[in-house]
């Protein structure tokens, strides 16, 4: 079986030509170029945001020092806030993920940290999929329709005006002829999906480098996938407006059914009590320090820190040293249920992954997040990281609120700078084998029916 490079180059002008083809380009240009814009401009105001903090964390600690002159360290120590940022990796212009939803800025105090670490739900990572027009959403949600518009007629339109009758009987092999239609079209859609993501990468400044590669990967296997739905619906001979419907009807079950109930599935599978148990344990775990004797909370801290023991703490009166000593021993009493919490975010990731596994949608858009660092995992370095700094800041002013150090004769900038908790490269072999095999699976399937219900006796004999 040849394909006729003329019968090809006239099957691609005739399909052109057509108004679905320019309509449809025309519509995703749009909606991309709104969506590149949509992203680069959260991302540009977050960094905005985070370029400001050393300027305003600097002017915030000479007004605390300034009231606090002739104060011990201890008394000041409780007003100061100290900064941290999660800075937007250069792909998250592409894909915003949840950086939309989770503080990407954090400031933090002396005090116990459970309570002060969770300004918005941890939440499960299906939940709000259908997030940003962004350019993921252009690619994971806009570009299967643009494939619908293109494909569910490629036979159909010809069956219903009775030119496939001609062609059968005047046409060597239908093979070639259908293999015709469907190349040009699978051409047409790759090379829109290629200069719309070459437009992505020059618009939002995204480097040359690995990452950059990868999203470009993800997306051909997903636009892949699509076309080979869409190829599977045509191969069951049906009309026109049985495949639209039908290719449309999938494209709703999996871009917004399906995520829905894996939500439900998600969060009923994994409840996340200490989510609110954490924070309840952490204040109830110091407050009740009030009424009762020093020297139980001094020796949980004393545990850690032994070499604070030196210094006496009055049973009978108010001490700075006990107060941060009942500050950190509520974090002590909520630890278990800070770290049961992460558990299960950890699980909830893992069986959203496994989920992701029978949806190529949600595999996509999880990969696009994974590859831009915007998805739950990430933030929750980001926490942790908030965590070691917290330990940080502590460690360094403890010495001189014990030795009761006046608050001009310490250097409040000398702590250890914080330090992000970077650009992780998550392994994407889980979720870029779910698009894979499906769009295989699908591809045999449609061999199988167009082998049943398109190739000809002719063509039999042909063979």
């Amino acid at each position: 079986m040849k394909i006729s490079k003329k019968v090809l180059f006239l099957e691609a002008k005739n399909f052109l030509l057509g108004k679905t083809v320019l309509i449809g380009a025309i519509s995703l240009v749009l909606f991309g170029i709104y969506g590149f814009y949509h992203g680069s401009q959260v991302i540009e105001r977050q960094q905005k945001t985070i370029s400001s903090v050393p300027e305003v964390h600097k002017s915030h600690l000479d007004v605390v020092v300034e009231h606090g002159k002739g104060k011990t360290a201890g008394s000041t120590a409780y007003y100061p806030f100290f900064y941290t940022t999660n800075p937007a990796s250069p792909w998250a212009k592409f894909s915003i993920g949840q950086r939309d939803i989770n503080p990407f800025s954090l400031k933090v105090k002396m005090l116990a940290i459970e309570g002060q670490l969770y300004d918005s739900e941890l939440t499960n990572p299906l939940t709000l999929l259908v997030g940003n027009l962004d350019a993921s959403f252009v690619f994971i949600f806009l570009f299967p329709l643009l494939i619908i518009a293109f494909t569910y007629n490629t036979i159909s339109e010809e069956q219903e005006n009775g030119v496939w009758k001609i062609v059968r009987t005047t046409t060597e092999s239908i093979k070639s002829a259908i293999i015709n239609k469907l190349l040009v079209r699978l051409l047409v859609v790759l090379g829109t999906s290629v200069l719309l993501f070459l437009a992505a990468v020059i618009y939002l400044q995204l480097p040359f480098s690995y990452p950059t590669f990868q999203l470009g990967a993800v997306l051909l296997l997903y636009v892949i996938f699509w076309f080979m739905v869409a190829v599977l619906v045509i191969s069951l001979g049906k009309g026109s407006s049985f495949n639209a419907t039908t290719l449309v009807s999938i494209w709703i079950f999996l871009c917004i059914l399906f995520p829905g109930i894996a939500n439900i599935v998600v969060n009923n599978s994994i409840p996340v009590p200490e989510a609110a148990e954490t924070t309840i344990k952490q204040r109830e775990g110091y407050h009740e320090k009030w009424d009762l004797p020093k020297k139980p909370t001094m020796e949980k801290f004393y545990a850690l820190y032994p070499q604070y023991r030196k210094y006496p703490i009055p049973e009978d009166q108010y001490s700075p040293g006990w107060y941060y000593a009942m500050q950190l021993s509520g974090d002590l009493e909520s630890a278990g249920s800070s770290a049961k919490l992460f558990e299960k975010l950890d699980q909830r990731q893992l069986l959203s992954e496994n989920i992701a596994g029978l949806n190529p949608v949600i595999a996509a858009q999880q990969l696009l997040n994974k590859i831009a660092n915007t998805d739950l995992s990430s933030h929750i370095r980001y926490l942790q990281s908030v965590k070691e700094h917290h330990r940080h800041v502590r460690e360094y002013f403890y010495p001189f609120i014990f030795e009761n150090t006046l608050t001009e004769n310490l250097n409040w900038n000398g702590y250890p700078a914080y330090e992000p908790a970077g650009y992780s490269q998550d392994s994407l072999t889980k979720g870029v084998l779910a698009v894979s095999v499906w769009s295989v699976l699908t591809l045999l399937i449609s061999i199988l029916l167009f082998k049943r219900n398109f190739i000809s006796i002719k063509d039999s004999q042909n063979a």
